[in-house]
């Protein structure tokens, strides 16, 4: 019994071991195909989930990334984002105005703001300088009685004033504008003048001249008494002597005291071509601070509690629609437009044409702009005129325009001084009137970055027309009816700036520069290093991910051939052939049997 149970385990044993090794590489392959699966997935002995990474990896064919690969990727997600942001700043500072607006935005005149007190109560350092130059009647007596051809007049002057703007019943409105009072005083500058105020001239007698076309308007018998009395008892003159301080700021005056003619003196009882200017002015105006919109800065929009004026005749010509001279908006110098100045002095506007970049005092840029040689002219030259010309009886020759509705029906007609851009036929019962560009018209240059005048000139000239009622008619005789007088001439220009501001204006306005040519030329050096940084960084990463594939297909042609190619099924079968030994080992025990 014990022979045949042992030859039944010998025969049985080659095929339990065959059976139990098929087994075994059964489960082997079956385990290898799951975790082949699982790890296909991104899944890990120690995870559960699909992380985004993962999927990230997965997407780029960069699972087998190295630490090094991966730090690559970070700098070059890094590079990206850097190159975003260059690129954005590039367009923003090449493209646009946000730096340039930004900067503007600490000039608009918001309430309590330091611009906004520095307008109100600027430091003298700021102030201005008027510039007064009168016109001398030399032989004026020889001309009125026959005896010369023509009226000789000498320019004296200028006599220069230190003139310091304050703002008074200043009140900020909620629609961004601010409305206000200019007071405005003066200081002699006696060495940068080359008159005194003591000097006597032979000028035109304003209230008595002005008084002649407002008897005109009176009834019948009460402008024949009014005519009488001045004639017989106050015996003005039509021209009269004066100090260049009583001509300019006041003197008592007969005319202007009478109640009959307080429309002339407005109640007042002297008289000074300037006298109105210094003190607070009675005419208010609003502007708008630029908060809303900085184009609009310093555009001026009522004048007197008006949104229009009334002294012409058109919409246009009464548009008020112009800045206020000390200041202009900056967004609109940059593109070289037109600008138009609200002269009071005129009661108009007045534009300003861009005409070249010009460097003043060695080192700052400005912007020159100067006014048209047809701003004054007839409209048969210049048809935006026309308006001007309908509040009066007689459009006058090109040069001069009719004010008389602005100066309360005073007979005034500005021009440029010595009748610059004028009709020859204004000067020519004149000597000593010379028109020249270079001294008479009137140019700005204007800071591009800030707005404000840096240097120029603004000219105006007052000028007086002779009209020859029965007040005038003895004295006016050998003067032609509608003859104009020029008075005097006033210049304004910006105050001598100096070492420290020049200093101060130079280094703000090439800081600012600066900066601006770093962010512009920053930004694009930026974005082209970031852009071929990434271009390379993706080369690398390319090579790399080019290099793991190729191992990888290596590696998998390795593993097939070791298995016997590509059409084994990949499971190995070891037979182990115990049964033949045993059976030999049997049959020679049988034999010695």
């Amino acid at each position: 019994m014990s022979h045949a149970t042992s030859n039944d385990v010998a025969q049985q044993l080659p095929h339990q071991e065959d059976l139990t090794v098929q087994n075994k590489s059964k489960s082997n392959t079956l385990n290898s195909q799951h975790n082949g699966n699982t790890m296909g997935l991104g899944y890990s002995s120690s995870s559960e989930t699909y992380s985004l990474l993962d999927m990230i990896l997965d997407a780029l064919s960069l699972r087998n990334l190295s630490s090094k690969d991966i730090g690559s990727l970070i700098m070059l997600g890094f590079m990206f984002l850097l190159f975003v942001i260059s690129v954005t700043g590039f367009f923003v500072m090449w493209f646009t105005e946000y730096y340039n607006n930004t900067m503007l935005q600490k000039l608009v005149l918001a309430n309590n703001s330091e611009t906004a007190k520095s307008w109100m109560n600027p430091e003298t350092d700021y102030d201005t300088v008027l510039k007064a130059h009168i016109f001398n009647y030399t032989n004026i007596e020889e001309y009125l009685d026959g005896r010369a051809d023509k009226m000789h007049v000498v320019d004296l002057g200028p006599i220069t004033y230190q003139e310091h703007t304050v703002k008074d019943e200043v009140s900020f409105n909620d629609n961004y504008t601010v409305t206000f009072r200019d007071r405005k005083s003066y200081k002699l500058l006696s060495n940068k003048s080359t008159i005194r105020e003591d000097d006597v001239v032979l000028v035109p007698n304003v209230p008595l001249i002005s008084a002649a076309v407002h008897i005109k308007r009176f009834p019948l018998l009460q402008r024949a008494g009014i005519t009488m009395f001045i004639a017989q008892f106050l015996k003005e003159p039509l021209f009269r002597r004066l100090t260049v301080h009583e001509y300019l700021w006041g003197y008592p005056d007969k005319i202007i005291s009478m109640k009959s003619l307080q429309s002339i003196g407005r109640g007042k009882t002297h008289f000074g071509l300037l006298r109105t200017r210094n003190g607070t002015s009675v005419d208010s105006v609003q502007l708008n601070t630029g908060e809303d919109d900085i184009s609009k800065f310093s555009i001026i929009t009522q004048f007197n509690g008006k949104p229009q004026l009334d002294f012409w005749e058109g919409d246009e010509c009464n548009s008020i629609n112009g800045s206020e001279p000390s200041m202009f908006s900056p967004s609109i110098l940059q593109e070289r437009r037109p600008v138009n100045v609200f002269l009071q002095v005129l009661c108009r506007k007045v534009p300003l044409h861009f005409e070249r970049e010009e460097t003043i005092y060695d080192d700052i840029n400005v912007l020159r702009y100067r006014t048209p040689m047809d701003v004054f002219a007839h409209p048969s030259e210049n048809p935006a005129n026309e308006c001007y010309c309908r509040n009066t009886d007689l459009c006058l020759p090109s040069g001069v325009i009719n004010a008389t509705r602005c100066y309360d029906d005073s007979p005034i007609f500005p021009s440029f001084p010595h009748f610059f851009s004028g009709d020859p036929v204004l000067y020519k019962n004149f000597e000593g009137i010379k028109p020249e560009a270079e001294l008479h018209q009137t140019f700005a240059d204007i800071h591009p970055r800030f707005g404000f005048p840096v240097g120029g000139a603004s000219r105006v000239q007052i000028n007086i027309m002779v009209d020859k009622t029965p007040l005038l008619i003895n004295q006016a005789y050998h003067l032609e009816n509608g003859t104009i007088l020029p008075l005097i001439w006033i210049e304004i220009t910006a105050g001598d700036l100096n070492d420290d501001l020049l200093r101060t204006l130079y280094i703000s306005t090439f800081g600012l520069d600066a900066i601006q040519l770093a962010l512009k030329y920053g930004t694009l050096l930026v974005s082209v290093t970031m852009f071929s940084l990434i271009v390379a960084s993706v080369y690398y990463l390319n090579s790399r991910r080019d290099e793991q594939q190729l191992e990888h297909n290596k590696s998998s042609a390795e593993l097939e051939a070791l298995n016997g190619g590509p059409g084994s099924s990949g499971v190995v079968v070891v037979q182990v052939h115990v049964a033949h030994s045993v059976g030999h080992s049997h049959h020679g025990g049988h034999e010695c049997h």
